[in-house]
């Protein structure tokens, strides 16, 4: 096991947060918005690109419709949006985008499928190249992301911090359990959920995008109860 590639990650996007914000004062409401839709643009290519046919529509479907639904009964976005709250209240620095820029980086830093390979394999091959390359995205995505929402997306990083370590931690046991398939149609639903945060960075739309944060997760559980039908039989 190897949490180098994790604290690199972190370490990186929290700089990458600070230095964005301060870039921030200089910048005026109009340059700030044309970097939002560059931005957004951006977001968009990654999520895009990520999608592909390895996925069936119905798992697809399954995968959105029932992630979104728990999703909205827990009300994650909400949950988000207070905790991004309490924070700002402790932050000798006001920003009224704190919140939404702390959930738009946290679910752009966090749901892509780079960072479940990246701690299977950093956790069972003691390597972390995919870390490496995880890491040079999401730097430069929050560095323009915090100089238009502000220091609030700093903080992503330490939600990376746990997250990427818990997986890096236990990727033994997930390795066994989740098949290759599986990892991909996470890897296909998270870049759909990645199309959602362009769409609100762009003010396409306005979806809780929190509340779709489970999504990614639900095709490991049918790669599991799968295989559990296929020992039963």
């Amino acid at each position: 096991m190897n949490l180098t590639g994790v604290f690199i990650n972190s370490g990186c996007v929290f700089f990458a947060g600070i230095l964005g914000s301060l870039f921030k004062k200089g910048l005026s409401e109009k340059v700030k918005d044309t970097l939002m839709v560059g931005l957004g643009l951006c977001v968009l290519y990654i999520g895009m690109s990520g999608i592909s046919t390895d996925i069936n529509t119905i798992t697809l479907v399954l995968s959105v419709s029932l992630g979104a639904f728990a999703g909205e009964l827990i009300d994650i976005d909400e949950r988000l949006n207070q905790f991004g709250g309490f924070v700002q209240n402790k932050f000798p620095v006001k920003d009224e985008h704190f919140a939404d820029g702390f959930i738009a980086s946290t679910l752009f830093v966090c749901v892509g499928a780079m960072s479940i390979v990246g701690g299977i394999e950093s956790g069972t091959q003691g390597t972390y190249q995919v870390f490496l390359a995880k890491t040079f995205i999401d730097s430069i995505v929050i560095f323009v992301m915090s100089a238009t929402k502000g220091i609030g997306c700093c903080l992503s990083a330490f939600v990376a911090l746990i997250y990427q370590t818990l997986i890096t931690v236990s990727a033994g046991g997930i390795a066994q359990i989740i098949s290759d398939l599986a990892i991909t149609q996470m890897s296909v639903v998270g870049s759909l959920v990645i199309v959602g945060i362009a769409l609100n960075l762009m003010n396409i739309t306005k979806i809780k995008i929190g509340n779709f944060i489970l999504c990614p997760f639900i095709p490991a559980f049918f790669g599991i109860g799968g295989e559990m039908i296929e020992l039963v039989f």
